[in-house]
């Protein structure tokens, strides 16, 4: 998405995230707060309120994450309910324009069967609703299906033509959501939610466990907000060579 690659150069942030495990009864709350360089999503991370501060990336992903990409996603959850999450190897997807007269065109990806959904709706206060499957030919080519997750739903905000949330599903009942909204005139992700059930050795035991983040205390500094996350120096152009001495 062209306005995510917009985004700042600094954001700083808190992430609530809320992780469970339902049939063990387990849960725990993990709050941090975090400042990110969105040109290659370093960041500084302060578990909260006097907890670790490490360098890592955007926790538990960068808000100017744009999730029409491809990505990869690492996550795991610890026997504690501690969390880690990070994307990486993010590609966006990009379209050539066709010429069209009509009001709203659904894009069929070469990967996807595009639908309307029966809640769609084109008032210019309403939300397009479009649906996405996979083509069983892409899934047949997927070598690990059980950790392979494919677009579901988009939503799309009539009034200004950008997505409000973004969701994917796939193996091991893998769902991933991403919410996206306008803060100080930056379309930033603002909520997240993951969840996938995990297998024992041998698929011996299943444990289906939850993820649920929501982002706030947003800012946009002009500078690094840590001297940690001073861009790294231009390297100096290469002195050109000596000329060769001439005829004596």
């Amino acid at each position: 998405m062209a306005i995510v690659q917009q985004a700042p150069p600094y954001i700083t942030y808190r992430a609530l995230a809320h992780v469970s495990a339902p049939s063990l009864g387990k849960h725990r709350d993990v709050m941090r707060a975090v400042m990110v360089r969105t040109s290659d999503d370093t960041a500084i991370i302060q578990d909260l309120p006097q907890g670790q501060n490490q360098i890592a990336h955007g926790f538990p992903v960068t808000p100017a994450f744009d999730a029409l990409s491809n990505f990869t996603l690492s996550w795991r959850v610890g026997a504690h309910m501690e969390m880690s999450s990070y994307v990486h190897d993010v590609q966006p997807l990009t379209y050539q324009e066709e010429p069209s007269g009509a009001d709203v065109v659904v894009f069929r990806l070469r990967q996807y069967q595009a639908n309307y959904a029966p809640d769609s709706s084109d008032a210019p206060d309403g939300k397009t609703h479009i649906t996405l499957e996979p083509f069983d030919f892409v899934k047949r080519e997927v070598l690990q299906p059980d950790s392979t997750f494919f677009l579901s739903d988009l939503y799309i905000d009539n009034k200004n033509g950008l997505p409000t949330e973004i969701r994917y599903a796939g193996g091991d009942d893998i769902v991933f959501v991403v919410d996206y909204g306008m803060v100080q005139g930056h379309w930033l992700v603002t909520h997240g939610h993951y969840e996938e059930t995990l297998r024992g050795p041998l698929h011996i035991g299943r444990l289906h466990v939850i993820a649920d983040v929501s982002y706030d205390s947003f800012a946009f500094p002009a500078g690094a907000p840590d001297p940690r996350l001073q861009p790294p120096p231009t390297p100096a152009p290469a002195a050109p060579p000596a000329p060769s001495p001439g005829p004596t």
